[in-house]
């Protein structure tokens, strides 16, 4: 198998998928259903990802796949598919072109991985393939991490779950970084938020709570742009440097992604971001 061949196969799959999110987009549908999770499921998110899996399970029969819809599947192969045929669901269902197709195939090495994040609104592709900080494909343009911010002031993203403690932290975090560093907010689509991040729009990405399919391509991309990634684990931040195959292996992780030069920085402001819940009034009432 010749599986740069497979790689482009697959964008060009990933096109066509995109199409059938577009047709919606630009319709006067809003049919959708509410998950358990409280989060809502669209028949475009099902259409595309059982397109998707179709493929995969017809070239590349061995992998395991996790996927936001059809759940998993364990495969034989050491490789696994990261799958959310919709990320940002509620900017896709209130016509805000904000969203993406977002895989990713990780194995134990980089070798014969990759990550794509299409927005199927603006026709933008963001793709990496066997890389570790070659940069990452934005349609035709090669994209790495430059250091300096644009216009001189930082701005920081942050995805969040649905726990408790993650809305109020995040309404404080989102204050105290925007105060010391320029700007920080919540864009509500952590595939595009991280391929954003490779591409020098936005300088950094924090999240938690969010599940692997969400973040498992664009940390691909983040890693390949040159990016520091680290994750808070044991009430510590710790920079990652195993594979990122393991880091997708869980749920829900404590994620912290920017240029390596302000990683440092930015982590000992942030410090335990649990605890930034207890401060939401504060900062809520100085903004």
């Amino acid at each position: 198998m010749n599986i740069e061949e497979k790689f482009h196969e697959f964008e060009d799959l990933v096109k066509e998928a995109g199409k059938i999110a577009y047709e919606y987009f630009d319709s006067s549908d809003t049919a959708n259903e509410q998950k358990a999770d409280g989060s809502v499921v669209t028949e475009v998110d099902k259409n595309i990802e059982t397109v998707l899996v179709q493929y995969i399970k017809e070239n590349f029969p061995e992998d395991s796949i996790v996927g936001e819809e059809h759940g998993e599947r364990a495969g034989k192969s050491e490789f696994v598919w990261h799958i959310d045929p919709i990320d940002g669901t509620d900017n896709f269902l209130r016509k805000i072109p904000f969203c993406a197709i977002s895989v990713a195939r990780l194995g134990d090495k980089v070798e014969d991985s990759f990550g794509i994040v299409y927005n199927p609104i603006t026709k933008q592709m963001f793709s990496s393939f066997m890389e570790t900080e070659g940069g990452v494909y934005e349609n035709e343009r090669v994209c790495k991490l430059t250091a300096e911010p644009l216009g001189g002031r930082y701005v920081i993203s942050i995805g969040r779950g649905k726990e408790k403690w993650m809305k109020p932290a995040t309404y404080a975090l989102s204050a105290a970084l925007g105060m010391k560093y320029g700007k920080c907010g919540t864009y509500n689509c952590a595939a595009l938020e991280m391929s954003y991040v490779a591409a020098n729009r936005i300088d950094a990405f924090l999240t938690y709570g969010l599940k692997s399919y969400d973040y498992a391509a664009g940390l691909f991309l983040v890693k390949s742009a040159g990016a520091a990634i680290s994750v808070f684990e044991d009430g510590v931040w710790k920079l990652w440097t195993d594979n990122l195959k393991e880091l997708c292996s869980k749920h829900q992780r404590t994620i912290f992604v920017s240029h390596p030069d302000i990683h440092s920085e930015m982590l000992s402001f942030i410090g335990n971001p649990e605890e930034w819940s207890s401060k939401v009034g504060a900062f809520v009432s100085l903004t």
